[in-house]
């Protein structure tokens, strides 16, 4: 299983959030940093994995209201579209 683990209190941006994504799951070079982008190959993901948000409720500092609320959105979807996908957010 492949597991990624962000602490929100450590970021500071989405650049530094997708580079993570690329590097945890080995997506493709042409993966276009966005949030559809992430949903789309988190779609792909066929083996087991696990994303863990640490210091959840620092995302709205790191990221900006509109942003953290969006990634949490994306990553809820991908897990209920992708059984392989389990994401977990802690405060």
């Amino acid at each position: 299983m492949r597991t990624l683990i962000i602490d929100a209190a450590t970021v500071d941006n989405m650049d530094i959030i997708h580079g993570r994504f690329y590097a945890a799951f080995d997506f493709p070079e042409c993966y276009g940093e966005t949030l559809d982008s992430l949903h789309d190959y988190l779609g792909e993901i066929n083996s087991e994995a696990e994303i863990r948000i640490l210091n959840n409720s620092a995302l709205e500092n790191s990221l900006g209201e509109n942003e953290a609320k969006a990634l949490r959105r994306v990553l809820t979807d991908s897990a209920a579209e992708n059984p392989n996908i389990r994401v977990e957010f802690i405060d």
